[in-house]
């Protein structure tokens, strides 16, 4: 672990623990974990997890990790960690990692608007960049344990219901909470079972039940793709935004970065002389920066 990160992971855990420490004044809260000398009440709890974006069926794994952590801090405070010589300034370092990611942030949502105009313009002039370099399949995909679980999906899938309806209440696989949607895969990114099945039916139409050394699987094919097809906009549209995305922030923050070193002093010493790229003359060392104060 680097001095930056190791230095961001203590701050922000010693940061929220202050942040506790000074909640635990309401004797009226439920304490509902105590971890060496500290408590933690559930308004703690519905703070902090509704800060770092945690679920709520993710409370009892939330409650276990803090007290591991409550622990591990309080042994580096016995065992006098927290008055080394470089925590000041590693502390130092965090504060202004955030205090400049806040500062991106808030820059960045600012002034860079991407709409749809701009991403169908994108595609429009890339379309060499998006070909499919690979026949592949869009499927949906319910995996189970038993035939049973099995037999009783196909029935709800015949019966109307949706195949992403009947993915989200019986599949046990990773793809489970989007409906199923393992999105464009090749033959060589799943199991030979998954792969027979998917390049055999037509588009539209759901597999038989068909099982393997995972379980029982059943499989809807949404799309195929062939290779040297150019990919359609809203399968890259993602991918197209965050690549105006990212060349927008490059741009706005050397901007930014312009128009703070044209209005704040900045010097060098004779040591570090640079070259004007623009003007091509090379900047004295010991000179304010042209635009300084």
């Amino acid at each position: 672990m680097s001095k930056i990160n190791k230095a961001i992971w203590i701050s922000a855990f010693l940061i929220s623990l202050f942040f506790w420490g000074c909640k635990q004044g309401n004797g009226n809260d439920e304490v509902v974990a105590r971890a060496g000398n500290t408590s933690l009440t559930r308004s703690m709890i519905e703070n902090q997890m509704a800060r770092e974006g945690i679920r709520p069926e993710q409370e009892s794994q939330y409650v276990e990790k803090w007290i591991d952590r409550q622990l591990l801090y309080e042994e580096a405070k016995r065992l006098g960690f927290h008055k080394s010589s470089d925590m000041e300034y590693e502390l130092e370092l965090l504060e202004k990692e955030i205090l400049i990611n806040k500062l991106l942030e808030a820059t960045f949502s600012e002034r860079i608007q991407i709409d749809e105009e701009e991403i169908e313009a994108a595609y429009e002039n890339s379309k060499d960049l998006f070909q499919v370099l690979e026949e592949d399949v869009r499927i949906l995909h319910i995996l189970t344990e038993t035939r049973q679980e099995a037999n009783l999906a196909a029935q709800e899938i015949r019966a109307g219901m949706t195949f992403e309806e009947v993915a989200q209440q019986h599949s046990i696989d990773v793809f489970k909470d989007l409906g199923g949607d393992m999105g464009y895969i090749r033959q060589r990114d799943v199991i030979p079972e998954v792969a027979r099945n998917a390049f055999r039916l037509r588009e539209d139409a759901v597999s038989q039940i068909f099982q393997s050394d995972y379980g029982y699987h059943i499989i809807k094919v949404l799309d195929k793709r062939s290779k040297g097809e150019t990919k359609r906009l809203p399968d890259v549209r993602d991918e197209i935004r965050e690549r105006i995305r990212v060349n927008k922030e490059r741009n706005v923050y050397y901007d930014l970065l312009y128009q703070l070193q044209n209005r704040s002093k900045v010097y060098f010493s004779p040591a570090y002389q640079t070259q004007d790229t623009e003007s091509g003359e090379s900047m004295q060392g010991d000179q304010p920066k042209e635009g300084s104060e």
